[in-house]
């Protein structure tokens, strides 16, 4: 009997200590789970803690102000305050070495003011670990010690909004984990007692039978009662030292014995907590209602905020009172168990604001479980998708799939997540309505404490919009805003693509260039609203007439292109008959105007013989203004051997050596003089150009402005003229005094050029050079091509005191009808007419005309060409004003009209004779 009552009891404490180390095994998992939970919680809060962009591109050392570092670690370390990390930082990592970007204090390092400026603070004493962190950019758990103490730890690698990568991490102390595993062992030690205290009635029962064994057992007994002593020693030890507060009462709620925890939660001493009777002193009645609930024999239990009645000090508790029973199985008493979860509470509460701020997150927010279940949903979603959390719980985010995304996409998805990486992407979904949407979306895997992937969390975010937008922006990039055609460089990336396919496979195809004749007539009269309106009505016409397949570009002003893929020049020369055709019967109407349109076009085929897209793009050009220089209104087709294209591609070659001298600044001054033939007036100076060859030769302007003219090149030659021009004045005014003016020849494209008028009058407002030393002279044909503009470039220069000079006059058919017209100071009469005036009485005739009208008109007159002495005598006679030619010098360097060189001193000299 007495053998089986040992063997029952031994069984049953065997049972208790097995559950205990059971349970204590889970608890711990348990703890540990929570924990690293409150870790990756904390880490991932840094980075909402800092400013926007706060990790980007080019970041480095001293970038931001140590004010910003300061505030970035108090916002940090406040957040803390309130949670069971006790360092939460972020790490970048540069040449090999890792620095703290951002990082909070302690308390204590706070008040000795250590470590409050954190931004790239060099981590010195890094643990080797956290380097993998940084090159498999996979989140990691690691327990480490460095001078700030031994802590659990996690490392979350992060991409900023503009993929700059860094790290997240936060630490808790390893002292806090062990505290929370201590306070489950004593509340698993106080069941434990509670259990063995069962015992106790069932050694009462079996007593009687074990008198007649008293004899036998005494000497075991004295043994045992030592040993109970010695259990009761350590059980005292194990309490005193429980990380929970424990205490013990009297059936009238009297406390008789407490441990020192205890003491800490409530903030007092023994001495004034032992005989409190809690009964008369508790003023919680929750407290108080769970004490006597122990004192009526069952467990009374409490958790909220607490005010302790002895210490004053506001906690909050959680509390357990067991009762205790005599052996008659009355109640004697109880033990009360009180954890400080203070700390924890505060957890909870910043979990839960974490959990509402995904909640109310303006992207969306789905946590599915490693099978890709849908296990939550946030707002946002059911806002973007119109699926109802419980339409979509449990499902697969397949529902989502609107077959426009691209499978290998997904299985590039899977792939990356199921190796623990973050997938970053783009997809095409689609809404419960059918409705598709644009979603970028971040998916990463949450693992356990054993790094086993557990859930996948996904943040989505609508770009539909931003995607719209891209999209027009595309289009602005690659189309002519006006007719919604291809432009220029949109239409010759398409080119190039063909002249490879034509060589790859000789196929043929033609490129076709289409000029509206006389636009400028439109666009002058009517105004620029009206110019668009008829290039949108000629664009349309020529799409009705072209294949679906063919290519129509705007590459800009009046100008249209073709590519007929797949096309003979035969074929494409009818459609483009069949344009014009089509244009010859139509009016352009426009308020009380009516205008006929007709266009000049260029014709030349894309085969395996073409060198290039831009080769294409120069023999099509030439074409075209080849038809223009025809007679207008008709069609090209480009021929290697036609005598007109040969001068247009002369044209092209000096277009490129325009363009290659104005960047290398390989333009030379040069002047020559008008000097005065009636008056003892100051000697004046032609500015003229010359263009330097790579080889070194001096090139005449009658090579090359005739290119610069037909490729729009002119005005950007006069800003070089006019800049270098008013920059040597200013450099070398004080050799200057003896010249009355310089003249600059201006072509008729600067006449209507805003933005050259602007330069001018900045030039000479900002600059040193008098108004008056500046003469401009423009050509009769021009001036009388672009009046308007002529008339508002000359009047707005005058006002400043610049004079102006109508070059070649005479030339044009209606010269005397336009003078009135345009307030020029001077006319330069034009030199077919001064060339031969000694032998031709009708040269001399028209000269003498000039001479008179411009004399009648207040103006002053200027004879070119005089190439001899007898031609300049006959000019005198006449009383013309000033004489210009090779009779009296050559163009020669600007540098030599200076105030004692050489050339002055022999223009002086014919000035005085």
């Amino acid at each position: 009997m007495s053998n089986r009552v040992y063997i029952a009891v031994l069984v049953y404490i065997a049972w208790i200590l097995v559950f205990l180390a059971w349970d204590y095994q889970r608890e711990k998992e348990r703890i540990y789970q929570k924990i690293d939970s409150a870790l990756i919680s904390n880490a991932l809060a840094a980075p909402l803690l800092l400013p926007d962009g706060f990790h980007h591109k080019g970041m480095q050392p001293g970038d931001i102000d140590p004010a910003d570092d300061l505030e970035n670690t108090l916002k940090l370390t406040e957040y803390t305050r309130n949670s069971e990390a006790i360092y939460i930082y972020t790490l970048v990592k540069q040449e090999d070495k890792i620095y703290f970007s951002s990082a909070n204090v302690t308390n204590t390092e706070l008040e000795a003011s250590k470590d409050l400026y954190n931004y790239y603070l060099l981590y010195d004493d890094v643990d080797p670990r956290i380097e993998d962190v940084f090159s498999k950019r996979q989140q990691m758990f690691f327990e480490i010690t460095d001078r700030w103490g031994r802590f659990r730890s996690v490392f979350i690698p992060k991409y900023s909004s503009d993929g700059t990568f860094y790290v997240t991490a936060a630490d808790i102390e390893i002292s806090h984990i062990e505290a929370l595993l201590n306070q489950r062992l004593t509340q698993q030690m106080g069941l434990a007692i509670i259990f063995l205290l069962f015992l106790i009635p069932v050694m009462f029962t079996f007593s009687s039978a074990q008198r007649r064994w008293a004899k036998e057992l005494e000497k075991s007994v004295g043994e045992r009662t030592q040993q109970l002593h010695d259990s009761e020693k350590q059980l005292s030890s194990i309490i005193e030292h429980s990380p929970a507060g424990i205490f013990h009462y009297d059936k009238n709620s009297v406390i008789s014995m407490m441990n020192q925890r205890f003491l800490e939660i409530l903030g007092s001493t023994e001495d004034v907590l032992t005989g409190f009777n809690m009964l008369e002193n508790l003023q919680d009645e929750q407290l108080l209602s769970a004490l006597q609930k122990s004192l009526q024999g069952k467990i009374g239990q409490f958790e909220g905020p607490y005010t302790t009645v002895t210490g004053h000090k506001k906690i909050y508790l959680i509390a357990e009172f067991v009762p205790m029973r005599d052996n008659q199985g009355n109640v004697s008493g109880g033990v009360a168990v009180f954890n400080d979860a203070t700390e924890q509470q505060s957890t909870t509460s910043t979990l839960k604001k974490l959990s509402m701020a995904v909640e109310q997150s303006p992207n969306v927010v789905v946590i599915t479980d490693v099978g890709g279940q849908i296990e939550y949903v946030n707002h946002r979603f059911t806002d973007i998708t119109g699926y109802d959390p419980e339409e979509v719980i449990g499902k697969n985010p397949r529902i989502l799939n609107s077959g426009e995304t691209t499978s290998e996409i997904y299985e590039n998805l899977w792939e990356t997540l199921l190796a623990g990486q973050e997938w970053r992407g783009v997809f095409h979904n689609k809404k419960k309505n059918g409705e598709l949407y644009w979603a970028e979306e971040i998916i990463s895997p949450i693992t356990n404490t054993q790094g086993e992937i557990t859930h996948f969390i996904a943040q989505q975010e609508d770009i539909t919009e931003v995607r719209r937008i891209s999209d027009e922006m595309n289009f602005q990039t690659t189309h002519d805003l006006l007719t919604g055609l291809l432009n220029r460089r949109q239409f010759e990336n398409e080119l190039e693509l063909t002249v490879q396919k034509a060589q790859q496979h000789r196929s043929h195809h033609a490129l076709g260039f289409i000029d509206v004749d006389q636009f400028k007539v439109i666009n002058d009269t009517c105004g620029r609203i009206a110019g668009d309106e008829l290039l949108r009505q000629v664009s349309n016409l020529i799409r009705d007439k072209i294949r679906s397949r063919d290519i129509l570009a705007r590459p800009g002003s009046d100008e249209f292109l073709i590519l007929f893929e797949n096309a003979s020049l035969a074929q494409a020369e009818r459609v483009l008959q069949s344009i014009m055709k089509n244009l010859k019967g139509f009016r352009f109407q426009w308020e009380d105007h009516s205008f006929s349109v007709e266009i000049s076009v260029g014709l030349t085929a894309v085969d395996h013989n073409t060198e290039s897209a831009v080769e294409a793009m120069k023999e099509v050009d030439t074409a075209c203004y080849t038809a223009k220089d025809a007679g207008r209104n008709r069609i090209h087709i480009h021929n290697d051997n036609d005598e007109q294209q040969l001068i247009h591609k002369g044209y092209i070659q000096w277009a490129s050596e325009i363009h290659t001298a104005l960047d290398e600044n390989r333009f030379r001054l040069y002047a020559q003089p008008i000097v005065p033939l009636q008056e003892d007036k100051k000697i004046g100076y032609e500015v003229l150009i010359r263009l330097l060859t790579p080889s070194g030769n001096l090139v005449p302007p009658g090579a090359f402005l005739p290119a610069a003219e037909r490729y729009n090149l002119a005005v950007q030659i006069d800003h070089w003229v006019i800049g270098n021009t008013l920059e040597w004045m200013t450099k070398n005014i004080d050799q200057l005094d003896h010249i009355d003016a310089l003249a600059i020849n201006l072509s008729g494209q600067s006449l209507g050029d805003d933005a050259l008028l602007g330069y001018i009058i900045r030039s000479i407002e900002q600059g040193l050079v008098p108004a008056r030393m500046i003469k401009f002279e423009i050509t009769e044909t021009a001036a009388i091509a672009n009046l308007k503009d002529a008339q508002i470039f000359i009047k707005s220069l005058k006002k400043l005191g610049c004079r102006f000079a109508l070059d070649d006059f005479g030339s044009g058919l209606s010269s005397f009808g336009y003078l009135k017209n345009l307030p020029v100071d001077l006319l330069k009469i034009d030199g077919m007419f001064v060339r031969d005036i000694i032998t031709d009485p009708i040269d001399e005739a028209m000269v003498r005309s000039i001479n008179e009208i411009g004399h009648i008109m207040k103006m002053e007159t200027i004879a070119e060409f005089v190439e001899n002495d007898l031609i300049m005598a006959r000019l005198k006679r006449l009383g013309v004003d000033y004489a210009q030619g090779y009779a009296i010098s050559r163009p020669e360097p600007i540098d030599s009209i200076l105030k004692g060189s050489p050339q002055a001193k022999q223009e002086s000299e014919r000035e005085l004779q």
